[in-house]
Parts: structure tokens; sequence; C-alpha cells
């Protein structure tokens, strides 16, 4: 281990094994431990017990050493006689802290399970399972001899048994090493075999032509942009390609979004494969660790999960795909700030496998990737079967009578559909009753004591105001705190406002209101979702938990309420994000026989943005933002990376990201800031950040490098280097 004693150790005489040990914490160098004699050599990728300090850590082996330049404590233990992961991943691990600029201990400390941090003995050997031997004489076994008696009858009666199920059935191992040594069972590695269900769906013509570019570049990389509208089958291209890789002995690893869709993606991959493995951030950490291990030796073809899953080990991985690749859940917004769709175009550039990238709203990135053709583009334009495409409408709310933030010709419209026995889905991305609690006298407005943000009134289940970033609740006032007047009034509009106008409107519609208020378990989400499938009239009511891959065969018409809002927003993928979601939500109108219609209310219908999209699609769209990147050489086309600090000193936080900002000065790269983020203070903490742009990605990188080390004067202060931001919150 490092100290300020230098004592040169050199293992070219062979007395010595230097191995050099990432410890996951965050710390950016590695430690040089010695190897004492009598311990065999450990393998890189293994874990290892090592003295650290006053105390002791797990670390991880990367790399041996012929000599190092400090004195050397010896590791203690080896943890895995086999590496826990593949060279591959330790050395994607190594890229990850060179590309984020994050230290190295932090990197793996995200990559890892929390079970393998604490250092939980690893499974990466093949099951093994018993079976009774022919001809074996079971009178062998003593009649006192009650847990022998006990196994064998229960193999007996299972025919064979495997390791993981020696617990449930009570046997012990004990007992069968007894049972071996008799000759009357014997053990063997568990013969995992995946069962296929061949598909019961035709592919389209442009299925098909999907489906066999991408088997033809099985065994070697290539990244596919599949730009499919919804409810074109883009889940029915990803299982006929991860049926012919699993054919040829490889493994895939499948990447959705969030925890909502999970159970959807693996309930279509349930129905086509016997095994497979779902890993997200309510999976236990025993079972994640578990399912690691069976990935990394080999024993789960199919690892279907939500960001993180990205660091998964494989034996044989052959194939990954990235669902909904647009989606900025993909992109981590603390500590190792990771694109889990850009890390898997890496790692698959890294194995030399195909990396599949799915979505009917492709980021500017990808479309940009694909014009220069790094990425094969394939295309998906139409629905299967008899099912349309909706059309889109604009409502122009400038000189019209609205109520709870709906529109009277838009409510005329909602009419029309119910009494078609349609149902109806509205969107509006804000939760709450009303977004504003303000006197009209004086002009006082109800904020969080913590937060610079408003508070939102909320009606049900209790009237209360909440801050919706720290999460503080507090009771509404009846009078002024400023001037004591009853002039208290609510303006703005979110979920609970629209279900309450809809309500009063049609009172004898069923109504469901989806978001974070009401569905609060990702159990809930799912029977929710279920029901409405089976549904056949009602107003469906929500914010985005609505728009994301959710099939509802009787909705005709999609309203989307206070577009305005993300097309006008300061974020620069402000209008990206707000195109993607009205396009993923007018998805789910009239995706069986009957066409769906799509209405957008808009203060402001000449948006070139909302023009665009409304006239020509998510593609003309596509067109007007790249325009309008290009000319502020904001991403795809100019590389770019933020700047962030905060702490509860508000001077302190603001001097140290100016001294980050003014060392980037220095370099080959444009600088902006600092400045407030967008929102101030947040749980007491006083927000600054910068932006640093570059026309070269070596450009930005080699400036980045020369502060990602720099400390605050104050251990209250953090910061962060936050390299492709999905978002400048």
């Amino acid at each position: 281990m490092r100290n300020s004693n230098r004592l040169i150790v050199d293992m070219s005489d062979n007395k010595s094994i230097i191995v050099k040990v990432v410890v996951p914490r965050r710390v950016w160098e590695t430690y040089d431990y010695n190897v004492p004699r009598g311990i065999a050599k450990p393998p890189v990728g293994a874990r290892v017990s090592v003295p650290l300090g006053h105390g002791r850590a797990v670390g991880i082996v990367v790399e041996y050493v012929e000599r190092s330049d400090f004195e050397l404590k010896d590791i203690e233990r080896i943890i895995d006689e086999k590496p826990l992961v593949s060279e591959e991943v330790v050395e994607l691990g190594m890229w990850l802290s060179d590309y984020y600029h994050h230290p190295l201990g932090s990197v793996f400390e995200t990559m890892l399970p929390n079970a393998a941090i604490r250092g939980q003995p690893a499974k990466i050997e093949p099951e093994k399972q018993w079976t009774l031997v022919e001809q074996a004489n079971p009178a062998t076994i003593r009649a006192n001899a009650k847990r022998q008696q006990q196994a064998w009858q229960t193999i007996r009666e299972h025919k064979m048994v495997r390791e993981s199920d020696l617990k449930s059935l009570d046997i012990t191992r004990s007992a069968l090493d007894a049972l071996e040594r008799k000759r009357i069972v014997k053990k063997t590695d568990v013969a995992l075999s995946q069962v296929i269900t061949p598909s019961s769906i035709a592919p389209t013509v442009e299925q098909k032509l999907a489906i066999n570019a991408i088997k033809s570049d099985l065994g070697k990389f290539q990244t596919f942009l599949l730009d499919g509208v919804t409810g074109s089958g883009k889940t029915e291209v990803y299982l006929q390609v991860i049926d012919e890789a699993i054919r040829q002995g490889k493994q895939a690893l499948v990447l959705v979004p969030e925890i909502a869709l999970t159970p959807q993606m693996t309930n279509r991959f349930h129905e086509r494969f016997s095994r497979m493995a779902v890993m997200h951030s309510m999976i236990s950490n025993a079972k994640r660790f578990e399912t690691w291990c069976q990935a990394a030796r080999g024993d789960m073809p199919i690892i279907v999960g939500t960001r993180s899953a990205v660091f998964t080990p494989f034996k044989h991985l052959g194939v990954i795909v990235v669902d909904e690749e647009h989606d900025a859940s993909y992109k981590q917004s603390e500590s190792l700030r990771y694109s889990a769709r850009d890390v898997a175009v890496m790692r698959a550039s890294k194995l030399g496998i195909p990396c599949v990238l799915g979505s009917a709203t492709p980021s500017m990135e990808s479309v940009m990737n694909a014009r220069s053709s790094r990425y094969r583009y394939l295309q998906l334009s139409h629905r299967p079967g008899a099912a349309q495409l909706p059309t889109f409408h604009v409502q122009d709310m400038r000189h019209t009578q609205v109520n709870g933030g709906i529109c009277e010709p838009l409510l005329r419209t909602i009419r029309k559909h119910l009494n078609r026995d349609g149902q109806v889905l509205i969107l509006i991305n804000r939760r709450g009753h009303s977004t504003y609690y303000i006197c009209t006298d004086c002009g006082w407005t109800a904020n969080c004591s913590d937060c610079d943000v408003r508070l939102t009134l909320h009606e049900v289940p209790t009237r209360l105001l909440q801050c919706h970033s720290c999460g503080r609740r507090y009771q509404p006032v009846t009078k002024c705190p400023d001037c004591g007047k009853k002039s208290i009034a609510t303006l703005g509009v979110g979920t609970q406002q629209v279900e309450e106008t809809l309500a009063e409107t049609f009172p004898d519609v069923p109504r469901h209101r989806i978001d974070r208020d009401s569905v609060r378990t990702n159990r809930q989400l799912t029977a929710m979702f279920t029901r409405l499938q089976y549904a056949k009239e009602g107003l469906l009511i929500g914010t985005q938990m609505l728009a994301k891959g959710h099939h509802f065969p009787n909705v005709t018409m999609v309203a989307v309420i206070a577009a305005d809002n993300g097309f006008l927003s300061t974020d620069f993928r402000g209008p990206e994000r707000t195109a993607q979601l009205i396009v993923q939500v007018a998805g789910r109108a009239g995706r069986a026989e009957k066409r769906g219609e799509v209405w957008i209310q808009s203060y402001d219908p000449d948006n070139p943005d909302l023009r665009s999209l409304v006239r020509d699609g998510y593609g003309g769209f596509t067109e007007t933002e790249l325009r309008l990147r290009q000319e502020a050489n904001f991403p795809p086309f100019g590389q770019m990376a933020v700047i962030r600090a905060e702490g509860p000193d508000e001077r302190v936080a603001e001097e140290f990201c100016a001294e980050v900002l003014n060392a980037l000065r220095q370099c080959d790269v444009k600088v902006y800031g600092p400045m407030w983020a967008p929102i101030t203070r947040v749980a007491r903490q006083y927000r600054f950040q910068g932006m640093v742009l570059a026309s070269k990605r070596s450009q930005l990188h080699d400036a980045l490098k020369t502060v990602e080390r720099m400390r605050p004067k104050s251990r209250k202060t953090r910061w962060s280097i936050d390299v492709d931001p999905s978002e400048m919150a």
C-alpha cells in the first residue's frame, strides 16, 4: 500500500508478485499490494481482501506489475478463485473513469453490486445437481440416519435436485456427501438448456429486413439505429435477433429505461424464452448478485434490466439491445454521471458484437450518428395489420375559454370520442392540483423554505402544499403572511385539477389518474395498466408515466395539455424531450383498428418546432431542431460538459465553481459561467453551474483532465463534471 516511505519492490527476480487493486471508494488511484508466498496468484477481475488505512477493504485486481515505488502490504485473502468480472468489464471501468472524469474507485463502486463490495462469496462455478445412481443399494443407509433417508427419498421423488433447491427441500450438504461416499447418489453439473418457443407472428417486410440485417452482423461490431414508429413491432425484431444469438450459444442484454417498463418487456420475453432474469433497483442485493454470477458463468442467457444492468458481466455476450434509446432515464444524474446507452455502444465495440438502439423518437445524437454512417439505419415506418398512425392537430388557445386547463373546443372533441365508445388519454406532465399559490393583493407566492421552488397545491388525498424538489410539505394558509389579507388564489394546472374538471364535465364517465401521487409502487402501476388494457371506456389522466410503451387498444384520442412549457424551455434539450413525449404518448392512440387523433393545446401555435412536428412528424421536428442546434454549436454538433457546484454557503459554492471554470478558460474550449442553476437552491444547497463547449471531443477531454482532481476548500461543497449532459437543471 502507498505511503511516504519509498521502498522499491521488484518482481523481476520472481520473489514477489505485485498487483494493482481498485478499491470501490471515492479514490482516483489503484493501490499496489504484494501477494505473499503460499497464496495463489489472484486473477485479474478477482476480489481480494486488503488492509487499507486502519481497516480492511474489498478490492478488484486490475493489473500485475513488475515493480512498485511504494512500501507494500500483503493481500490478506483472495475472495474469488476465478474472476468475478472479466477483463473486458475491468477495461470498461477504466474507460468510464477516463471518459466521465470520475474517480476510478467510485466507478467500480457504481458498477459492482453491494453484495460484491461486502465480500459475499460469488458462485462462479456451474450449479450442481444430484441424481440417484442406477442399481444403488439404499439398504446401506442406516435406519437412524434420518437426514440421509430424507435426502434419498426426496431425490427419488424428484428424479433430480439442484443446489439452489436444497434449502427449500430441507436437504443438507452433509447428508448428500454421505450418500455420495456410499455411491447412492452422484453429483454433476446442471445441464442448462434454453427452450425457445417459435414466434407465432409473421414479420412484416420492414421487420424482416431489419431482422436479417442485424442477424447477418452477429459476431461483429455494428450499431444499429432501429427507428420504428410506435406500434411498429420493434420488440419482435429484438426477440428474433436474440433467438438467433441464443441458438448460436451467445447471451443477450436488453436495457429498458424504467422499472415500469420491465414487466411488459419480461412478459414478452417469457412467452418466447424459458430462461431469463431481470435486474433493476427493486431487486434485492442478494438476488442481483446471484444474477450477476449466473450471467458471468454463462448460465443465464438473457438479462433484461434498467440502467445499471449495462455493467453485468457475461461469459458469451452476443448482442445488446437498448430499447427507447432516447430516454433521459439512461443518464445517471449523480455520482458517476454515465449514459447507459453510450456505455452499451462502447461495450459492444470492445466485444465486437452488435448493439441495437430502438426508438420511435431517436435522440439527436443517434440521428446524426446514423447520417454520418457510424450507425446503420433501419426503419419500421408502418404498424402491422390494419392499425394506422394517428393524425395530429393543434388547438389554438389564444381566444378560447379555458376551464381547469382545458379549452372548450377540446372538451367538445373529447365528448365526440367518448360518445363513440372510445377512451381518451389526457397528458399533463405536472402532478398536483395547482402550481401557484399566491396572494392576488400583494403578489406573495408560497415557496419552499429549503428550496427556491414554488409550492404545488395538492387537493387529494389531503389538502396540502408540497415542494416537488425536496418533498417537504406545508399546511395551506388562508391569510397572506405578508399583507394579512384573505386574497389567496391558485394558478397553474396539474393532473388533479384536470381530473376535477373532467369529473364535472363528464360525471358518468370512469376516470383513471396515473401519477406518482396515485400510483406509488411498481406493482400498483402494473395492476393499473392491466386493468386499463381491458377497459372499454373512460378518461385516462396522467403524467409521462402514461406515455411509455403501454398498450391501450381502446384509446382513440390523446390530448396534450401545457406543451408550450417544454418548447419554450431554457434547457436546450427541452424541445427535444417535449416532442419525444408527444410522439410517444400519441402512439397510445389508435393501436387497434380504430384510427386515433392527437390534439395539442398551445398558446404559441406558430412555434417552429411545434409546426414541424404536427406537419411533418418527428422527422420534420428533427430537421428543424438540428438546424437550431447547429447554429448554436450545441450537441450533436459540438461537444459539451457542465460543471456543477453546490453547498450550504452561497459564496463558497460560487467561488469554487468560478475557480474550476477559470482554470478551464486556459484551455482550448469555450466556457460560460458561473451562473445560477435553473433551480438555484434545493434542500438548502445553493447551486451554481457553468457550461464548457468544444468543437472536438479530444479538446473537451483534454481540458477536463486539467480540473478533474480539483478539491473545494470546504468539505461541505460538492461538485461534479457532467460529460454529455442530458439536462441543464
